[in-house]
């Protein structure tokens, strides 16, 4: 249902007609979903605990949000802090329960200059987040807000924080300033202290389905229906990585030449292998990402050779995967799916790169031509 109205008129701001402004906020939130109102694709349920929060005035100290890499957590962060900072609400001294997305508040916290909105993530050129990052944090919570309701931290990949960061954040978890809001992401709880966990409300974010992100991407990125068909298969559930090959056409092709060196590893000898695995460390910022798609492309092998085709995700290789699949049986693949998941731990906890992807190459099968 669509609503005519004059270009610069806002029912809201019209103090002659209060019930009818409320009328439009209800009537605005009956026609869409929790996703369109906070403008994401999918998590309903974590917008909805989000919404109650706010709606009854219980919002906590700290949330931890959960879920794959390029799922959402980030985006779902900022939106909890546009809505906690909205001046666009029925009652300004109140946060609503969507962000309007076009008060002055919540245009600064999109494009990151909102003064009491705070960004705290691993530095580029360091392994963790540091104690002096979570020390900074402390003393930006001692002071007043600058011009919203609350002051908001949001903590990236809270898991790449090391221990004594980690055990200092605690004092401020323990004891926190009455206006402060913390919202820390992760891809996994279990990466954190139990410490952490028992004083933060955890948020879950599970996968999309692929069709939810295909009409995504089409309805709004208006990207063609071959090339959103592939993309949301590829995406595998998380929606950020569908917007990012939409904008970025690279990551495709790296996509590519990735799988095209995956599918040689087999037929290769100890030596090439272990020239690809020196090539490959070598591009440190990339080794995860690339891990990610093995791990992927193993997964897809199995439902292959198990005779499941809807169930792979790289549906632009199913020739090539069918093709592996007669020759590398399901638990020669689950062997190298543990393999790199063991990699992806030993990375984590700062292993030297090129021996643990030259342990990887050794476990790979070997194909004779």
């Amino acid at each position: 249902m669509s609503i005519i109205r004059p270009i610069g008129f806002d029912a809201k701001s019209l103090p002659l007609f209060p019930i009818f402004a409320t009328m439009m906020s209800m009537m605005s939130d009956e026609v869409q979903s929790p996703s369109q109102a906070w403008d994401m694709v999918g998590h309903d349920h974590a917008i909805n605990t989000l919404r109650r929060a706010i709606s009854s005035q219980r919002v906590r100290h700290a949330y931890l949000l959960t879920g794959p890499e390029h799922i959402g957590k980030t985006l779902l962060a900022r939106r909890l802090a546009q809505t906690m900072l909205c001046t666009g609400g029925p009652d300004p001294a109140l946060s609503p329960q969507n962000p309007c997305q076009t008060c002055l508040a919540c245009r600064k916290v999109l494009h990151d200059n909102h003064p009491d909105v705070h960004y705290i993530a691993r530095p580029q050129d360091k392994q963790f987040i540091l104690i002096d990052q979570v020390r900074a944090l402390q003393s930006d919570t001692a002071r007043k807000t600058l011009e919203g309701r609350r002051n908001i931290f949001i903590i990236e990949g809270m898991h790449e924080m090391n221990v004594q960061a980690a055990n200092c954040l605690l004092k401020t978890l323990e004891e926190p300033e009455p206006d402060v809001l913390l919202i820390l992401t992760v891809p996994d709880p279990g990466l954190l202290l139990p410490t952490i966990l028992s004083r933060v409300q955890l948020i879950p974010m599970h996968l999309l389905t692929t069709a939810l992100i295909r009409q995504a991407l089409q309805e709004r990125w208006q990207v063609p229906a071959e090339n959103a068909a592939l993309i949301s298969a590829l995406a595998a559930g998380r929606m950020g990585w569908a917007v990012k090959a939409v904008e970025n056409e690279d990551l495709l092709h790296e996509r590519q030449t990735h799988l095209e060196t995956l599918t040689r590893v087999p037929s290769l000898s100890t030596v090439q292998r272990f020239d690809i695995a020196q090539k490959l460390s070598a591009e440190s910022d990339k080794i995860k990402g690339m891990l990610e798609l093995w791990l992927l492309w193993w997964r897809d092998l199995i439902f292959a050779a198990n005779n499941c085709p809807e169930l792979v995700v790289n549906v632009d290789m199913r020739p090539l995967l069918q093709k592996q699949a007669a020759r590398i049986s399901p638990v020669e693949s689950t062997r190298v799916i543990r393999t790199i998941l063991r990699t992806l731990e030993a990375l984590d906890q700062n292993v030297n790169a090129r021996m643990a992807l030259e342990v990887l190459m050794l476990d790979v099968p070997t194909l004779k031509n």
